[in-house]
């Protein structure tokens, strides 16, 4: 139980205060659009006009109306007639319409869910990724003319025992993405592996704008077929078991670190649609600061485990409502914010160089430092 109908109570999604349309990008096999449980959250570019064979909104992708195909490098986001089995439910994890009488609900009730067919080894991992980036970076250079507002990616899929020292690139793609305000939500393996040791990707990426995530159970206990590790893995949440759309018109079953991780991607773009327009503007000025302030509050907000206790860095599960409350408790409070990203090097014997982050509304900080112990 993630409480998401108390959550549901504060928001249900779709846009933030300042009006901008939230966007989450799904990066899998496609998507069956034919669906019913869709509803109105199929993402689409308005700036591109389909099927004229132009590149219209000036992005450098002809025709991606509703995505973009990294694997065939043309629009066809329902992935072929393979394509859409494995991201049919992920998507539907994150938005499946909410509230229309009809199947099942996402994190989401209304989201727009962008797809992206792609991911794989690194140079298909920086393909794929590549596409919101250009779209978010997009939206801040027309004022929200063009482009999308992405908030999230998801990856439900990797590269097991797959080392972060031979993916630099890949790896380094995360913090691109949180620059412009985006954070990645990744699956760990589906093995019972210690990845601080053992290694995965995405999941072992260092980057501050990645959230790797690992299975939980109906139980509320960790799969044990499901990665941990307690500097590389964030949190778990909910995937064996989910109940979700299925590619065809159906539903069904789904699981794994796939299906847990897209309650975290959702969970992002649910928090940016929070009513405090303090916090909707802090985004906006400073993207890489809201995207840090997201997943520290998810962080905080998790209910603890002791079956990811010392084995994760949270120590626990998503929890919708208390990740949202993070945030409307502390609206009114933005202008003071904590320094993120604090970091202590070049130490010497008597002076010590520290950064951090600054919060866009302050003007200076005051640091205490003492000697560790």
């Amino acid at each position: 139980d993630i409480d998401a109908d108390d959550a549901w109570d504060i928001t249900t999604g779709g846009v933030t205060t300042e009006g901008d349309t939230i966007v989450v990008c799904v990066i899998d096999d496609g998507i069956d659009l034919s669906h019913s449980d869709w509803g109105d959250n199929v993402w689409t570019n308005y700036a591109e006009i389909p099927g004229n064979g132009l590149d219209d909104d000036g992005n450098g992708y002809i025709d991606d109306h509703m995505g973009w195909n990294t694997d065939d490098n043309n629009n066809d986001i329902s992935g072929g007639s393979w394509g859409g089995g494995h991201g049919s439910p992920v998507s539907g994890i994150v938005g499946a319409k909410g509230n229309n009488n009809n199947g099942v609900s996402g994190v989401n009730w209304d989201v727009k869910i962008m797809t992206v067919v792609g991911g794989g080894n690194e140079a298909e991992a920086i393909a794929a990724y590549s596409y919101p980036l250009t779209m978010r970076k997009l939206y801040e250079q027309t004022g929200g003319t063009k482009g999308a507002y992405v908030v999230s990616t998801n990856a439900s899929w990797g590269v097991d025992y797959g080392q972060a020292s031979s993916a630099p690139l890949w790896c380094a793609m995360y913090d691109s993405l949180g620059k412009y305000g985006i954070l990645s939500a990744g699956a760990t393996a589906n093995i019972n592996l210690d990845i601080d040791a053992n290694g995965d990707l995405p999941t072992s990426c260092p980057s501050d704008f990645l959230i790797s995530v690992t299975n939980m159970n109906r139980s509320d206990v960790k799969v044990t077929s499901a990665g941990y590790g307690a500097t590389t893995i964030d949190i778990g949440a909910f995937g064996e078991d989910a109940y979700t759309i299925e590619k065809g018109g159906t539903y069904g079953g789904f699981g794994g670190t796939s299906g847990a991780t897209p309650h975290v991607a959702g969970a992002i773009a649910l928090m940016h649609a929070v009513p405090c327009a303090q916090f909707a503007q802090l985004a906006k000025s400073n993207p890489s600061l809201g995207a840090m302030l997201i997943k520290e509050y998810m962080m905080i907000g998790v209910d603890s485990n002791s079956s990811l206790s010392g084995i994760t860095t949270s120590e626990g599960r998503l929890n919708l409502n208390k990740a949202l409350l993070e945030i409307q408790n502390r609206c009114g409070t933005f202008d003071c914010i904590e320094p993120m990203l604090l970091k202590a090097d070049t130490i010497k014997a008597t002076d010590v160089w520290v950064s951090w982050q600054s919060g866009a509304m302050a003007s200076s900080y005051e640091v205490d430092i003492k000697e560790q112990g």
